[in-house]
Parts: structure tokens; C-alpha cells; sequence
């Protein structure tokens, strides 16, 4: 008899845990099936995808694409992931003008980071018709450039995701 009342209760105890569990499981799909997930792009299994401002995360990284403004954009090289931001980024002429002032002003070390004239830079990136941007850099570095540029020229480049080789 004290062992049909000891199966007794642990088989009592086994179903206040299944219900526990159940009502535990039905809280976090209740919680999910309320978040709006619609937005949400799962990534491709070969990439991962992070925001610009992930400068250190990019180092020694194979970029893939630039999402810009919701559409991905395939950069094969981070000079041209540049590139596309920059161009977007000065398709507004207040943008332009301001990239313009910073032009022979944004200075490094030994040579401008921002020209108009290529000739002062070792690897100069035609951004415009008389606007160039030294790129002879490490990723890290460019993309530091980079983000200094957008913040000179007032652009909000929060939204920008960069795709990048797992």
C-alpha cells in the first residue's frame, strides 16, 4: 500500500508539471505570435548580417552585400560598399554641398581623406564628379572614415545593414 501511495503521488506531481509547462508554453507563443515579425528577413545560411556601426566586427571579414534603404545591394569589396553609401548619401545637394566643404579639409596623416583633386591620394574613389575619398585602408579604418564622412554631412545611416561571408 505505501508504494501504490507513492506512485500515487508523483503521478499527482507529474500532472501539476505538465500543466505548468503547458501554461508556460502557451505564455511564449501568446508572446511571440504578438511581436510583429513581418518585417524580420531571415539571412541567408552562408551570410550574417550587421549594422554599419559593427566597424570592429568587419575586420578581416568578406563583405557581401549593403542594404540600403530596404534593398540589398551585392558589394563585392568594401571600397565599393563605400561607394554605394556615399553616393546614396549625396544624392541631396544640402549632403552634397557640406561633402564638398570637407573636401580637402577631412585630413590624415600624410594625405587628404577627401579630395578634390586624385592626384594627392594613393587609391583615390571617384564619389563624384570632382569629389574623391582615399580608400588605401584597412576595413576598419574605412569604415571609421566612412561613418566620420556621413556624420560631417549629417546623414542618418542607422537603418544600413552590411551582409557579410559566415
Amino acid at each position: 500500500m505505501k508504494v501504490e501511495n507513492i506512485i500515487s503521488q508523483i503521478r499527482k506531481k507529474q500532472d501539476e508539471l505538465i500543466v505548468m509547462i503547458n501554461s508556460t508554453f502557451d505564455e511564449i507563443v501568446n508572446d511571440i505570435s504578438r511581436m510583429n515579425i513581418s518585417n524580420v528577413k531571415e539571412d541567408n545560411e552562408f551570410e550574417v548580417t550587421y549594422p554599419l556601426t559593427n566597424k570592429a566586427g568587419f575586420k578581416g571579414e568578406k563583405v557581401v552585400a549593403v542594404i540600403l534603404n530596404g534593398k540589398r545591394v551585392i558589394s563585392p569589396t568594401w571600397k565599393n560598399v563605400v561607394k554605394i553609401i556615399l553616393e546614396d548619401a549625396l544624392n541631396d545637394e544640402e549632403r552634397l554641398d557640406k561633402m564638398h566643404k570637407l573636401s580637402n579639409v577631412l585630413l590624415g596623416r600624410k594625405r587628404n581623406r577627401v579630395s578634390s583633386n586624385p592626384d594627392d591620394m594613393r587609391s583615390p574613389l571617384k564619389i563624384c564628379k570632382d569629389l574623391y575619398v582615399e580608400t588605401h585602408y584597412d576595413t576598419e579604418t574605412l569604415i571609421n572614415l566612412l561613418l566620420e564622412i556621413l556624420n560631417n554631412i549629417s546623414y542618418d545611416y542607422s537603418k544600413i545593414m552590411i551582409s557579410i561571408k559566415k
